[in-house]
């Protein structure tokens, strides 16, 4: 699990990195407040966590560079730094449209013979790749799909 991995490099960096031992505090936080509220920490919901917070450090980043705050940008932009180490690599827009044709044929064999992939099986499609790939972009899935109902 994510958290005694953090738990251990907490220990370590209390030592070592004042700031990488913070951001691990934080992560550590956001994890156990999650199950607190009956998140079931598998491998997905920790890359979602993960995937939101790296998201919010993104946003602020942008908003401190906008107003001028280049000090609070380069806070920000560290603990991006540390967080992006746990957080899942982002796959390429070909890589999720390769995945989600994959998807998609697999999906059409447990449908009947004879059947019609239609905009209503959209989300069911796009769970299964976001079920895999966490930070797949919902925009890339709808594409393709849509492209392969046009075909």
């Amino acid at each position: 699990m994510l958290i005694d991995t953090i738990d251990q490099q907490i220990a370590t960096a209390m030592k070592t990195d004042k700031e990488t031992c913070e951001v691990l505090k934080l992560i550590k936080c956001e994890l156990v407040k999650a199950q607190k509220d009956g998140v079931e920490m598998t491998e997905v919901n920790e890359a979602k966590i993960l995937l939101k917070m790296v998201a919010q450090r993104k946003d602020a980043f942008a908003i401190y560079i906008g107003a001028g705050r280049e000090d609070l940008a380069a806070q920000e932009q560290k603990e991006l730094d540390v967080l992006q180490q746990y957080a899942p690599a982002e796959l390429t827009d070909e890589e999720i449209s390769e995945y989600t044709l994959a998807c998609v044929s697999a999906y059409i064999l447990t449908k009947p013979e004879g059947y019609k992939l239609s905009m209503r099986d959209m989300r069911p499609l796009m769970q299964i790749v976001q079920d895999k790939y966490p930070t797949a972009s919902g925009k890339v899935i709808s594409k393709t799909f849509q492209d392969f109902l046009k075909s």
